[in-house]
């Protein structure tokens, strides 16, 4: 007759864990989802890339409009040859009669990513109240196109103002 004891053991001796079979099904659904996915990170990446840009170069101009006002300089934005990037620095006084000016001390630098530029419509200076001016010192606006040419084609995917109050807004 059999026991309880019996059954107990004979439910313990079923084979536990998985086949080869079920094996060789998770990692195909896992190569699917990989092989569908590569292309989709690769356009989430390109999309942070424009998102830090934009949010950077916004950062930055803040920065750079706090710094001219609070040391009394001309804060003079030097862009790459090619926009890939730029720097930030202050021109004291006396001011740097060359075109285009040249800051004395260089405060930052910034790299864009890969295929990422930023267009402006001039050279951006801040003068000693903040106010984006051009190299003569008149207050006027500039404006600014982000272009990206990662993928292969260009386009501008953002654009904005620097308007003559100091406020950077996007179209």
């Amino acid at each position: 007759m059999w026991s309880c004891f019996t059954c107990k053991s004979l439910r313990l001796k079923k084979a536990s864990g998985f086949s080869l079979l079920d094996l060789l099904v998770a990692i195909s659904i896992i190569g699917i989802v990989g092989f569908l996915g590569i292309p989709q990170i690769q356009n989430i990446s390109a999309s942070f890339n424009r998102l830090n840009t934009r949010t950077v170069f916004i950062q930055d101009l803040k920065q750079a409009q706090a710094k001219a006002l609070t040391e009394g300089c001309r804060g003079i934005f030097t862009f790459l040859e090619d926009n890939s990037g730029y720097s930030f620095g202050c021109d004291y006084l006396a001011y740097d009669s060359s075109y285009p000016p040249q800051a004395d001390i260089i405060s930052f630098s910034r790299s864009f990513p890969s295929g990422i530029s930023v267009n402006p419509s001039q050279q951006i200076i801040f003068n000693s109240r903040g106010l984006p001016v051009d190299a003569n010192d008149i207050i006027n606006s500039v404006s600014v196109n982000f272009v990206d040419s990662s993928g292969g084609s260009v386009y501008a995917f953002a654009s904005g103002t620097l308007f003559a109050t100091g406020l950077f807004s996007f179209d």
